[in-house]
């Protein structure tokens, strides 16, 4: 397992999409950061701009929540690579357990979103610092940044989440495409849609009216958790996640090791 870790990491850092995904991901974070206060200071010149906490920058690792499509599609083209290029035949092929690719992939894929994530908040910082420093107003290190670690560990889980049902589509599955096309809903909250039109369904079927569905999707919480969030909420997102990364997971591997790999 170590040596198909390793062999995984070496084609993800020779990724031309992760290396362009995280460049253009890290870059847009520090620009939109300096590019707000900018805008404030232009249409309301005479007006001081609020001081930023530091834990807000850490508990939402993107500054524009469709950045996220960016790691989600990286994710999708490396969990893609060794189908695409057939290497996956002669790989598996010489494993006792085929499925462990799938295992090995996915590790990787969590150590792919860690250095997304932390590259991103480091973005986010440094943005809003010379920020600062040009337009006046302070970052401010506050008594939650704790917490806010706490919380991002948890939308790490959360995508993990999110990163197992495109996992699921493209290597157990074997459909990029459609992998794509559930990663930019995923990342552009469009599934909300989904979310309400379900509601719906159950209001009319069981006359629930209290029950909301997107409370309970990887892609809700982890665009809405925060520091502010109570215990129910966060501990309902670890189950969510958790529940989400074993039965996809479990679904991948059962469908791979029940196919010839071509």
């Amino acid at each position: 397992m170590g040596n198909l870790v390793r062999m995984d990491m070496r084609l993800l850092t020779r990724s031309k999409m992760f290396v362009v995904s995280l460049a253009v991901a890290a870059a847009l974070n520090f620009i939109i950061q300096f590019v707000i206060p900018l805008l404030s200071r232009v249409f309301s010149p005479g007006k001081a701009l609020p001081n930023v906490r530091l834990s807000d920058l850490i508990v939402s690792p993107f500054s524009f929540p469709w950045l996220l499509i960016l790691m989600l599609a990286s994710v999708v083209t490396f969990s893609y690579a060794d189908i695409a290029n057939g290497y996956i035949k002669n790989l598996a092929g010489q494993l006792p357990r085929k499925s462990d690719t799938i295992v090995s992939k996915y590790i990787v894929v969590g150590i792919h979103n860690c250095i997304f994530m932390l590259s991103c908040v480091a973005t986010n910082i440094l943005g809003v610092f010379i920020a600062s420093k040009v337009f006046g107003f302070s970052l401010e290190a506050d008594s939650q940044i704790a917490q806010s670690f706490v919380i991002l560990l948890i939308k790490w889980l959360l995508f993990m989440g999110l990163c197992s049902i495109l996992m699921f589509v493209t290597t157990g599955l074997k459909v990029k495409t459609l992998a794509s096309v559930v990663g930019v809903l995923l990342g552009t909250g469009s599934l909300a849609l989904v979310y309400l039109g379900l509601d719906q369904a159950i209001k009319n079927v069981f006359n629930v009216n209290s029950f909301t569905i997107a409370d309970y999707m990887p892609d809700t919480l982890a665009e809405n958790i925060n520091v502010t969030s109570s215990v129910s909420t966060i501990l309902t997102a670890v189950i969510v996640a958790v529940i989400c990364i074993v039965l996809f997971m479990v679904l991948t591997v059962k469908v791979f090791n029940s196919r010839d790999v071509k």
